[in-house]
């Protein structure tokens, strides 16, 4: 396979997931859960902090890179979660920044035991940019490719439901409820963005064993949706010993493996690193997959589920 056609196969692969899925991909998304589902905001009665690093297809120049901050807070008089994030995601010569708050009404089905739905809602602000100047192309001096560099400011919003008990917890969202079209205007071209609703379904698991239940085994799965796209799925499971120290195994649809370890760094702050590869005959052209997460539990019980 030569590499002109090489060069090809990986634009419309970069293409075909900027087209069907617009918002950012993440392997350890369990880990920050309210992030692609609002009802997930204090849902597990936890004050925490976390912040992550994300570059996939770190072989290929401009491949995409995602980074995000974040805080969920649990306030227990009001039945109530709260939180928001900070998101940045690069592809290429374009890019999104921007912030979000989350909310979710928690209602408590039994007081001596967990069981709790939640409905969610999420809102924020997003500058989307995109730097012409950064297009290659055949012709620099096409007057229909679009050259300039310029940024728009669109609001964001979401909704989402989740069950949740002590056992495992299940949800559906739609982030990016807002559809719309984003145009880029210049004086030497247009170029257009089209925003479009996406349907997520997830859950987890979490499931004691050992002679002192020392060990937990931690499945998850998030199915993901958007319009003129095929669906994907994300399957993961990780095993935890003594909440000290995890290994977990995943694979998504897109045919991507990845391998996550994870361990205490400190009294209730945790460090997450995930390695993944596609395994296809463009992996040597896309090269892996790096993510890496870190928690900080302020406040909350010991268990948790996602």
């Amino acid at each position: 396979m030569n590499k002109p056609f090489i060069h090809i196969i990986i634009f419309l692969l970069i293409a075909f997931e900027i087209q069907a899925q617009q918002l950012p991909l993440y392997s350890q998304y369990r880990l920050n859960g309210f992030v692609i589902n609002p009802a997930l905001t204090g849902i597990d009665h936890r004050l925490q902090a976390s912040a992550s690093y994300r570059k996939q297809w770190q072989q290929m120049p401009g491949g995409p890179v995602t980074a995000s901050a974040s805080y969920r807070h649990y306030l227990e008089e009001d039945n109530m979660g709260v939180g928001g994030y900070f998101l940045y995601d690069k592809t290429g010569p374009s890019s999104l920044m921007g912030i979000n708050g989350t909310y979710a009404y928690i209602i408590d089905f039994e007081p001596r035991e967990i069981k709790r739905l939640a409905i969610g809602l999420n809102a924020g602000v997003y500058q989307y940019r995109l730097r012409g100047s950064e297009l290659i192309t055949d012709e620099p001096d096409d007057n229909a490719v679009f050259s300039n560099n310029i940024s728009k400011i669109i609001p964001d919003a979401g909704v989402g439901v989740s069950y949740y008990t002590d056992k495992f917890h299940v949800g559906a969202s739609v982030p990016q409820a807002i559809s719309m079209n984003v145009k880029f205007e210049g004086a030497d071209g247009l170029s257009e963005v089209r925003r479009v609703a996406h349907f997520y379904v997830m859950g987890g698991a979490n499931f004691k064993f050992g002679v002192d239940n020392e060990y937990t085994f931690k499945p998850a799965v998030w199915a993901k949706y958007a319009v003129h796209s095929p669906v994907n799925v994300d399957i993961n499971a990780a095993i935890l010993y003594k909440d000290l120290i995890s290994f977990g195994l995943g694979y998504n649809t897109s045919k991507t493996i990845t391998a996550e370890l994870g361990f205490e760094v400190a009294q209730r702050a945790r460090l997450y690193y995930d390695f993944g590869f596609h395994f296809s005959q463009l992996h040597s052209y896309l090269g892996f997959n790096h993510e890496i997460t870190l928690t900080y539990t302020i406040d909350g019980p010991e268990f948790y589920t996602y």
